[in-house]
């Protein structure tokens, strides 16, 4: 049984690279304006014949050619930094605003819970273009610049793209938590810390804390995506040398296959990584 999961554990990513080969030589099913399975094997072959070289790939750029490496991993390095460096931000924030919700009295938490619902109905693009006016109308006000709205070679600018992706999954983490916390607050164990005298503070922060962390974890992948389509955006905004604008400008099936395959490695290692410390740590299956 254990050898059949570790299987299952290395077939895994195969099966996922083999798909991301298989879409991304989809534009070829179209090439001749009707749907082509013998255009789509001729696509496919050719880029299967440019990634056996990989560093041999080039990209156009003003009728130029210019290698595709290292400037690819120039670009994932940078999106790599806003992405995680969002998460973070967003899963410190939400723990922040949760004690604040639950210490706090009924005015306090109904209005955490309106702005989080009016943060969560606006567009994405709303919340980029108003930080950014912010910014700027603080800038006119004081003469204090809170940070760079856009990055201008060489000044790449990561906080701020980082803290505006964070908004959204931040009260997206607050809503689970506080769902995780009032079905916690039904299981014995809680029941058994009040019996025991404990106080509510010792109990969410030292008994439940956890339990609503490895929940928070299931949820992990799709908080993950969801700032990944919102990353796109937000690069072209700010103006950010990032993979997801190069994926939308620079879109060849090799170039797709092989941009996809580089951004989707380090987030399945991290994901992985999460599922394996919940196993070992906690004892439950995390299933990603």
């Amino acid at each position: 049984m254990n050898v059949l999961k570790r299987f299952a554990w290395m077939l895994e990513p195969v099966l996922i690279i083999a798909g991301i080969l298989l879409v991304s030589a989809g534009s070829g099913l179209f090439q001749t304006q009707s749907l082509s399975f013998s255009s789509y094997g001729q696509t496919f072959l050719d880029m299967w014949g440019d990634l056996s070289h990989p560093f041999d790939l080039v990209y156009t750029i003003t009728q130029t050619e210019r290698p595709l490496f290292p400037i690819i991993l120039l670009a994932l390095w940078s999106s790599m930094r806003i992405l995680f460096l969002a998460i973070s931000i967003s899963l410190g924030a939400s723990l922040i605003l949760l004690i604040i919700y639950t210490v706090s009295g009924r005015i306090v938490k109904n209005a955490i819970k309106s702005v989080a619902a009016v943060l969560e109905s606006v567009p994405d693009i709303f919340v980029i273009a108003t930080l950014q006016l912010f910014i700027i109308w603080f800038f006119k006000k004081t003469g204090i610049l809170l940070g760079d709205v856009a990055s201008l070679d060489p000044n790449e600018i990561i906080f701020l793209p980082a803290v505006t992706l964070s908004v959204l999954p931040t009260f997206f983490f607050l809503g689970l938590m506080i769902s995780f916390v009032k079905e916690e607050e039904d299981l014995p164990y809680v029941e058994l810390a009040r019996s025991k005298g404990l106080t509510k503070y010792r109990i969410l922060f030292i008994h439940m804390i956890r339990n609503i962390l490895v929940s928070l974890t299931y949820h992990g992948k799709q908080i993950v995506w969801m700032m990944l389509s919102n990353l796109l955006i937000l690069e072209y905004l700010y103006n950010v040398f990032g993979v997801t604008s190069f994926l939308f400008t620079y879109n060849t099936p090799a170039i797709f296959a092989i941009t996809s395959i580089l951004l989707f490695l380090p987030i399945y290692g991290v994901l992985k990584a999460m599922q394996f410390t919940v196993k070992h740590r906690i004892g439950k299956e995390m299933s990603l």
